[in-house]
């Protein structure tokens, strides 16, 4: 990594004949390319990487995935002709007159692209922007690194309480809401270490060659010669930051990446099917409630989907869809144990029909759904009611393979193609009947050994299930807790979800609706490239790690490609970790962490993400290219400006998070690792002046205030806080974080506070106390739930209050749209019972002193004397800690500026107006 000088290299011209300058002003000499060639082969920045090694981790929650690549072999000094200085930013062909043009067509084969100005010129004004920037940090859609400059030195990037790396949204739509570049064709790939070619390699428009960035080899690609006009055709990836290539495939149906259907955006593609495993053990409200929702779910489904629908209880029940309507006959299979192959073979292999689209079978679910029934008055509580969980889900994930949907990964026993689908399970209550459940009451002495047979049962189910692309989501409705915990590995291993909620009412028909329409299957694969010295140390998220063999066959370049490798003799090796993504999900992301195999003498860091898809198995494959280029530093004070303190938050709070699902750590021990990674902190990048007289409270650098406020948030948040009553509430809630993309991600570390001023318009204030005032109406947005409080003030005034209500309603719905779990908005008034949702969330800041309100909520200098004194004597009486309150229990001085809550107001387009 490092400056890579091509003194021989034909150079692009602007208006002119002189070769271009280095920036230290040195000219450029002429050398053959043959020695030019040797020099670099000669290079150990160019050796082939030999006994690379990698170490994957998965855990159970979270699927945290650490991957150490050996880069032994690799130089960071490149041995240049003359003055060491920045490589120049790369250049395409010029012409005088011409236009910069980056048309968003899908076909780019008769698109022009010529620019008139340098291209670092372009460079600027791209990355200027909010979203498809060549270096746009905080804007980026699908990448938002932790800093924008990054440290030189190994022990400063390697501290471990300010996390290094990446939020990754690889499936998030664009800012602007167009479809990203489409290239109908391959990409040029680096013929040594197949990275794709970026705007930050060197580019030789003239003889067609190509500089890699990341390992510095000389690439040959005639399709970079300008037509014979003298413009360069098809190239936006030399200008965008992010592209997609489609690809036709040619490495055979082995590179099939998976992926069941679902339904696209436009409504277009083949809806994923789903088979719904309902519980039969509910009370009789409950069944109303849920015959109703059940009903409009499948109403709502596309014509085209194919349902099947199974109920359980003491055995399972799977239902014909061919009988005539208003007539519900079904197949049982016993509950008590695995099903057999006999006890299958009628449900598979009969005349019935299980599975079929709802065009043809509609009438037959409404009657499944109009039989449903509640549990018999002897049937006992709620939680000790018989529910054979285990032996349903092993049924519909066999008529799923049966009669499923698309192809959507191969069989690892070595047969047929999988079908993948979709299992979607409305439960009421735990599992005690059959493998998996557990019959005896908490308090038995055969409780522990129950529970271990049955979570070493679901791990055995979560890995069978996940083999045939079946995703399951599970949608709890009822009152008994329903073992999310147990559960957690299932949904993990197979891309699904758990909710927990209050009944089967509205949240429950708009989460399902969201669900059944998601694809199934690990569909999806992603690739993380760094510069030499910078190694990929974990991925968390919905994600797993690949073998090399099976990476190499899902993102190896065409054949074409390879071919011509050869005939250079040139041996390629990938140097790329590869991960399959479980989901494909827009608000979902994975957090990508870096570090330092050596201290970095380059002025740049390179970071690409490639993700990869496909409609099938012989289908074209789509590549979406994200590169990254990070401006090194040496200077400490430097890189803590440089931060953007809600993504290094980010990938802290996901690290604290795996660490309480872990049985290892959990949320005791998690709870005190937030408060050693902030004394860390500000150990290591604010220490004592040497000779400074010794103080009470240590001080913490201004530049970091928004991540120590966001771990504040963290701890007293629902993950990890007393918001949430039960243990499984916090588990789900876990789960949803370390899975979730940048911006869900983002409210439920930090919520966000808006305050209504009138008809549509809103405005963000930081989330404290003191907004409660009874004159406004606040929404305050935590992720996976919203809440809005309306003031006392304005609920006395009907018309006023139903503006207010509106207006809330509206703006909490345009916020949540595209996030799963779908969030519901939750309305109260001032003084009420619910009211404490909202309350316990916002910081306590009425138990500061004046001038620590004044930088913490700015608005409240607004207020008279009187009405602010009023203010916080209205709060009950509390020992909840603030954000400076905690910070001194610590023995930290919290920094006074309000800088962090700028930070956090301007961490994403909230849409406010």
């Amino acid at each position: 990594l490092g400056a890579m000088v091509t003194p021989d290299k034909p150079h692009a011209r602007l208006g002119g004949n002189s070769p271009p300058s280095l920036p230290g002003g040195a000219p450029t000499k002429q050398k053959t390319r043959a020695h030019r060639v040797s020099h670099r082969r000669a290079h150990p920045a160019h050796r082939r990487r030999e006994g690379r090694k990698a170490t994957m981790a998965i855990a159970d929650q979270g699927s945290v995935l650490p991957t150490h690549a050996d880069r032994e072999g690799f130089s960071l000094s490149p041995t240049v002709h003359g003055t060491m200085e920045p490589p120049t930013p790369p250049r395409a062909q010029y012409h005088a007159g011409g236009e910069a043009s980056t048309s968003t067509s899908a076909d780019y084969s008769t698109v022009a692209v010529s620019f008139e100005e340098p291209f670092s010129a372009i460079l600027h004004d791209v990355s200027s922007g909010v979203s498809g920037g060549m270096e746009s940090a905080t804007g980026d859609p699908y990448v938002r690194m932790s800093a924008s400059k990054v440290p030189n030195q190994k022990a400063v990037a390697n501290v471990g309480s300010l996390p290094l790396g990446a939020m990754v949204t690889p499936f998030a739509a664009a800012a602007s809401g167009a479809a990203p570049v489409v290239l109908r064709r391959d990409p040029a790939r680096c013929a040594r270490c197949l990275a794709f070619i970026s705007g930050f390699c060197e580019v030789d428009t003239r003889g067609g060659r190509w500089l890699c960035c990341f390992c510095g080899f000389d690439n040959a690609d005639t399709r970079l010669a300008p037509e014979p006009s003298g413009e360069l055709r098809a190239h936006p990836e030399l200008v965008l930051s992010s592209v997609d290539y489609l690809i036709e495939t040619s490495v055979g149906a082995t590179s099939y990446l998976g992926g069941g259907g679902g339904e696209s955006e436009d409504g277009k593609g083949e809806p994923t099917p789903v088979v719904f495993l309902v519980d039969e053990c509910l009370d009789a409200d409950e069944v109303v409630a849920l015959k109703h929702s059940m009903l409009e779910i499948v109403r709502g489904l596309p014509a085209t989907t194919r349902v099947g629908i199974a109920t359980y209880a003491a055995s399972v029940a799977v239902y014909d869809l061919s009988a005539a309507a208003g007539v519900a006959s079904a197949e049982v299979v016993p509950g008590t144990r695995s099903p057999m192959p006999s006890d299958l073979h009628s449900l598979l292999y009969g005349a019935g029909t299980f599975l079929a689209p709802l065009s043809s079978c509609l009438a037959a679910v409404e009657a499944v759904i109009g039989a449903l029934r509640p549990a018999v008055s002897a049937a006992g509580p709620v939680h000790g009611r018989p529910r054979c969980l285990g032996p349903a889900l092993e049924t519909a994930a066999a008529l799923l393979k049966r009669g499923g949907g698309v192809p959507s990964t191969l069989d690892p026993s070595g047969g047929e193609e999988a079908k993948g689908g979709r299992v979607l399970v409305c439960i009421g209550g735990p599992a005690t009947r059959g493998p998996g459940g557990i019959t005896v009451e908490e308090e038995s002495e055969l409780y522990d050994f129950e529970e271990q047979a049955a979570k070493t049962y679901i791990d055995e189910l979560s890995t069978t299930v996940a083999a045939l692309a079946v995703s399951v989501d599970i949608l709890a409705g009822g009152r008994a807790a329903v073992g999310a915990t147990r559960l957690a590995p299932l949904v993990a291993a197979t891309g699904g979800i758990v909710l927990l909620l209050e009944d089967f009412g509205a949240s429950f028909v708009s989460n399902a609706l969201v669900a059944a329409r998601r694809c199934a299957g690990r569909s999806a694969v992603l690739s993380v490239r760094a510069s030499p010295g910078v190694a990929c140390a974990r991925v968390i998220g919905a994600a797993e790690a690949m073998t090399t063999d099976a990476a190499a066959a899902l993102t190896a370049p065409s054949l074409l490609m390879l071919a011509g490798d050869r005939e250079l003799n040139i041996s390629s090796e990938d140097t790329a970790d590869v991960f399959r993504l479980k989901s494909t999900d827009p608000s979902q992301g994975v957090a990508v962490f870096f570090e330092y195999t050596e201290d970095l003498p380059a002025n740049f860091v390179y970071v690409q993400f490639v993700l990869w898809t496909s409609s099938g198995p012989g289908a074209a494959r789509v590549a979406r290219c994200m590169t990254r280029r990070l401006p090194t530093t040496g200077s400490q004070r430097a890189y803590l400006r440089a931060v953007h303190a809600p993504t290094a938050a980010l990938l802290a709070a996901k690290k604290v998070a795996l660490d309480a699902q872990s049985s290892a750590v959990g949320p005791a021990e998690a709870v005190q690792r937030i408060e050693a990674r902030i004394a860390d902190v500000a150990e290591v990048f604010s220490p004592p002046l040497d000779g400074a007289e010794p103080t009470l409270l240590h001080d913490f650098p201004e530049e970091l205030a928004g991540f120590a406020e966001a771990m504040y948030h963290l701890l007293r948040g629902p993950m990890l806080g007393r918001l949430l009553g039960h243990e499984d509430e916090r588990a789900v809630a876990r789960a949803h974080f370390l899975t979730a993309g940048a911006d869900t991600a983002a409210c439920m570390l930090v919520p966000q506070l808006y305050v209504w001023r009138g008809l549509d318009s809103f405005e963000q204030v930081p989330p404290a106390d003191l907004a409660l005032q009874a004159t406004d109406a606040l929404l305050l947005d935590h992720g996976t739930a919203m809440f809005a409080w309306i003031g006392r003030d304005v609920a006395a005034d009907n018309t006023t209050a139903a503006a207010a209500r509106a207006s809330l309603v509206t703006f909490g719905e345009t916020l949540a749209r595209g996030r799963f779990p779908v969030p519901q908005v939750k309305v109260f008034n001032q003084g009420s019972s619910a009211a404490r949702y909202m309350v316990s969330r916002l910081v306590p800041l009425h138990r500061d002193a004046l001038h620590e309100q004044d930088a913490r909520y700015p608005p409240v200098q607004l207020l008279a004397p009187d009405a602010r004194k009023a203010l916080t004597e209205s709060f009950l009486p509390t020992e909840e800690p603030s954000f400076v309150l905690w910070m001194r229990e610590l023995g930290l001085a919290a920094p006074t500026l309000d800088a962090s809550v700028k930070l956090f107001m301007e961490s994403g387009d909230t849409g406010a107006s």
